[in-house]
């Protein structure tokens, strides 16, 4: 048995797909997994700045009114 005949030389090792990964895919499966586990994360965060806004604007209103 010769050194070419070994399991382990025929199969590709598992990990050979996250090594020549580009950086750019692997931000989009964290960004994918992120978003399946999250889904309404865009509406929350939109709602949440828009309600900092709402304040914001309030704020400087009443201190404004001040003077």
């Amino acid at each position: 048995m010769g050194l070419s005949d070994r399991d382990y030389m025929k199969r590709p090792s598992e990990d050979d797909g996250e090594r020549g990964a580009s950086p750019d895919a692997k931000l989009e499966a964290l960004l994918s997994g992120f978003l399946s586990r999250h889904p309404r994360f865009f509406i929350t965060a939109g709602v949440g700045l828009a309600v900092l806004i709402l304040v914001s604007i309030l704020v400087a209103k009443i201190t404004d009114k001040g003077r």
